[in-house]
């Protein structure tokens, strides 16, 4: 059974990648200083970041709260670079 990987809620809405990256690819994103985002998390205000020395993850909800990795995020590749 084959999955779709995207959202199409969330094409095009501050998308600054075209390209879909693997989680290795994309932390190397964050560690440039941009911000990542999962496809398939609805909200393009759910990201992930470097807040100082440590993994971020920013919700709607206005919070930052520190990233606790889970396996569907290590092994997604789904993930874009955000404006």
């Amino acid at each position: 059974m084959e999955t779709q990987a995207q959202s199409p809620s969330v094409k095009n809405k501050g998308i600054l990648t075209a390209v879909e990256m693997s989680f290795s690819h994309a932390i190397k994103q964050v560690i440039a200083g941009k911000k990542i985002h999962k496809l398939e998390w609805e909200d393009k205000e759910y990201y992930g970041f470097l807040s100082g020395d440590i993994l971020s993850l920013h919700k709607p909800d206005g919070g930052n709260y520190q990233w606790v990795l889970s396996h569907g995020d290590l092994v997604g590749t789904d993930w874009v670079v955000i404006a």
